[in-house]
């Protein structure tokens, strides 16, 4: 087994999974990859990786990645688990976002879509746990960061089905106490708005850099959690937001 540690990040082909492999090569990573398009692939070969192409919310393909990443490089240190936006999105026609006049309304998201959402921004992450925590703990040692969202800690009607991230956020916290002893660290990340979005000039100037949170920025923070840097931070939810969250918590 080579000394080299592996990571394993998922949605990467673009946006934030991208750039997490890429300051997690930069920084001597093995990265292993997966995403749903043939981007996850050429990102792979760029950095000298491994990619998967498979959705999180297919056990089957979370298990492949897996074994994917055991093959090739015998080991597994960190996963970046990150994803896209779930169902339930609805659009401001006028107004407020929090008035009468925003499309689509929380009582017409039907189950399925609460479902599929769960899914995408909960099971996702404990299936991949269940199979990467035998690993380090054979290993000894572990690291796991879900990028999750500021809207998990202050909901907007215009993403309601996110309310549901609060459960990873709990989820991280029972993780981290009950694998802490066993060298294993889990915490969440949750962005706000980030410059690979498009953002009206005036949702900029109400944060208080006055600007977008950069990727590589993000990158970083991501970088940290998983080093040994950040041995004593565990079952933490960490806002990267650019201050913009109004609660103090």
């Amino acid at each position: 087994m080579s000394d080299q540690k592996t990571v394993i990040v998922t949605a990467a082909s673009r946006g934030i999974g991208a750039a997490c492999a890429r300051t997690l090569a930069a920084k001597g990573w093995r990265v292993v990859l997966m995403s749903t398009s043939e981007g996850c692939e050429t990102l792979a070969a760029e950095l000298g990786g491994y990619a998967l192409r498979g959705s999180v919310t297919e056990p089957a393909d979370l298990a492949a990645l897996v074994a994917l990443a055991m093959e090739k490089t015998g080991r597994i240190d960190a996963l970046v688990a990150n994803t896209g936006h779930g169902p339930g999105l609805s659009e401001v026609k006028a107004g407020p976002a929090y008035g009468p006049d925003s499309a689509g309304h929380l009582l017409d998201i039907d189950d399925a879509d609460w479902h599929a959402a769960l899914d995408m921004y909960v099971m996702n992450v404990i299936r991949l746990a269940r199979l990467i925590t035998p690993i380090m703990m054979r290993q000894g040692s572990g690291a796991i960061v879900a990028i999750s969202s500021k809207i998990a800690v202050e909901p907007k009607p215009t993403y309601p089905t996110s309310a549901l991230r609060l459960a990873l956020h709990a989820f991280a916290k029972l993780y981290a106490d009950r694998y802490g002893r066993a060298g294993i660290r889990f915490n969440c990340v949750l962005p706000g708005l980030i410059e690979n979005w498009p953002v009206p000039e005036q949702s900029l100037q109400q944060l208080p850099l006055g600007r977008a949170v950069k990727l590589d920025e993000l990158a970083e923070t991501v970088a940290f959690l998983v080093s040994e840097a950040a041995g004593g931070v565990t079952g933490q939810s960490i806002l990267v937001d650019g201050g913009s969250a109004r609660g103090v918590r």
